[in-house]
């Protein structure tokens, strides 16, 4: 299940063979805002934000299931630094610089930034280079009469991000991987991977992830996430619904028979992972299920790995409890 990350100039597509879009790597520089009043700063605070190229090209996708920072592994996410004197916003007389800092294992691509001279705030463009479940990036200014520091709230960084043309190929054909390589590799180093399938497609362009189990949720030892966003409005039914098989290897999954697998699965982006109850039948949706586990169509290969079915309307996260 090895990934490779995805790397371009800023604002700028690429269309790969198996029609995923590049994904626009992070610049060194900080926009700012327009110029601010006089007042001192006393406070300083710090928003992370998708990064604008990667959600201009997911803007078919409903706003609700959209996360407030979609990012992986070295893929450009964007830090908003804004100074404020009590609730006006307030800027130094002159430049000053701002330094970035986040835990390991990781590091950010760009660590340090300039306010401009009477400026409020400034926009930061940066990328970190390890998963992470949960990131927080810590700010602080350096200015010789007053130091300000605040931290942004906890996101998560993906092993793997891919944007895809939502009538592409690879998804109609059931081969589209969370890994941005049909899930090729599934072993002990890589131990899990969602392949979609989505027969009539989704409308415009959809993103597929994979990264770590939220801190809190019930997932198995080694889990991993798969995150599927798009529009999927009217396609699918719970006669034809869309699927996504999780492949586990045996190092997680190797114990038990097929049919006391189920899946853990959100249809937000930050919800909690709930058990998906079991499919009444092969390929069916229930009238009152908006997703099940398809223990008749799971299977194991011949290596003995898991091949987890679920069933779905809605764009989606899931892994296997």
């Amino acid at each position: 299940m090895s990934s490779q990350p995805l790397h371009a100039a800023r604002r700028r597509v690429v269309a790969v063979a198996v029609g995923v879009l590049a994904l626009v790597a992070p610049l060194a520089m900080a926009v700012p805002a327009a110029a601010a009043p006089a007042a001192k700063p006393t406070s300083i605070s710090a928003v992370a934000r998708t990064d604008p190229g990667i959600a201009s090209q997911l803007s078919s996708v409903p706003a609700a299931s959209m996360p407030g920072v979609l990012a992986a592994i070295d893929t450009p996410f964007e830090i908003e630094v804004s100074l404020w004197s009590g609730t006006i916003p307030a800027g130094y007389p002159t430049a000053t610089d701002v330094i970035l800092t986040a835990p390991g294992p990781g590091g950010l691509a760009v660590t340090r930034a300039t306010i401009p001279a009477g400026a409020s705030s400034a926009t930061i463009s940066t990328s970190y280079s390890a998963v992470s479940a949960a990131l927080r990036v810590s700010v602080q200014t350096v200015n010789k009469k007053s130091v300000l520091t605040a931290v942004t709230a906890s996101f998560p960084v993906d092993l793997a991000l891919n944007l895809l043309d939502g009538q592409s190929a690879a998804l109609k054909q059931g081969v589209a991987g969370a890994d941005g390589t049909g899930c090729a590799t599934v072993d002990a180093a890589h131990p899990m991977c969602g392949v979609l399938a989505l027969p009539r497609g989704a409308t415009g362009t959809v993103a597929l992830s994979l990264g770590a189990c939220p801190a809190g949720d019930t997932c198995r030892p080694g889990a991993l996430v798969t995150q599927f966003l798009a529009d999927m409005t009217d396609l699918y039914t719970r006669t034809a619904p869309a699927r996504m098989t999780i492949v586990c290897d045996k190092s997680v999954c190797g114990q038990g028979g097929v049919s006391q697998f189920r899946a853990l699965w959100s249809q937000t982006a930050t919800g909690a992972l709930a058990t998906t109850p079991a499919c009444p039948a092969k390929g069916v949706i229930g009238p009152d299920q908006e997703f099940c586990t398809d223990t008749t169509a799971s299977t194991r290969d011949n290596a003995g790995d898991l091949h987890l079915v679920v069933l779905f309307l809605n764009d989606v996260r899931g892994t296997i409890k």
